[in-house]
């Protein structure tokens, strides 16, 4: 999830130096675990770790424990926000109007790439007449795909697009003007853990929306 999470221990992304800075400013050390979706929830299930990332998917709103105002994730308290955007080929009709897809050919079943295991676009298009490929293990592989005409248009985090889209290759292909949505992510704690695990998250959550927004943690 370029730039916010670089998956490289030698060069952080701005989540994941923000993650480092708040757990000094809690008073506690964070040791980075880089794994693959599934896992991380098994290891916040079984207490080998102790937070992770993730979007306010029902799921995951059943399964970890946010920090909440109300009745909802409390946004000051966000890791980062990021926009859900659709990518085409420049040579392509379609478009988002804001509401629904438009440009497909009659009887056209519009294929979308996702990212494997980025829910929260999956579940930003279930009601759409769409079909899914979650095949693309990374977002420059998701854009090669697309190029390639593996689908007609890929669905995912802006930024993660941008940062791929510099590789001169990708150059026929283009953003859409209108955003699918805006997701909020959060740093979470499993539900099944919180009642010992909720204080140091607190914590957390504090020290988060305490230093999210300072210069350090807004660029690469």
């Amino acid at each position: 999830m370029l730039p916010y999470i670089s998956n490289d221990p030698r060069h952080l992304g701005r989540g994941e130096r923000l993650l480092v800075a708040a757990g000094r400013a809690a008073g506690v050390s964070v040791m980075l675990q880089r794994y693959p979706l599934r896992r991380c929830r098994a290891m916040l299930a079984a207490g080998t770790a102790d937070m992770s990332l993730a979007g306010p998917t029902p799921q995951n709103l059943a399964e970890f424990q946010f920090p909440m105002t109300g009745a909802a994730p409390d946004p000051d308290r966000r890791v980062a926000r990021l926009n859900l955007v659709w990518v085409k080929r420049a040579d392509s009709p379609l478009d988002w109007d804001g509401n629904r897809l438009t440009g497909q050919a009659a009887g056209q079943m519009v294929k979308i790439g996702i990212r494997a295991s980025q829910s929260v676009a999956v579940n930003a298009v279930r009601s759409l007449p769409v079909n899914i490929d979650e095949t693309a293990l990374t977002a420059k592989l998701q854009l090669r795909m697309l190029a390639a005409g593996r689908f007609d248009l890929a669905l995912g985090l802006q930024d993660e697009f941008e940062f791929a889209l510099a590789d001169p290759e990708l150059k026929p292909l283009v953003v859409l003007p209108r955003a699918l949505r805006r997701e909020d992510f959060y740093a979470v704690i499993s539900r099944s853990h919180a009642a010992t695990q909720l204080p140091l998250a607190e914590r957390m959550w504090g020290a988060i929306s305490k230093l999210r927004d300072l210069p350090e943690f807004q660029r690469d």
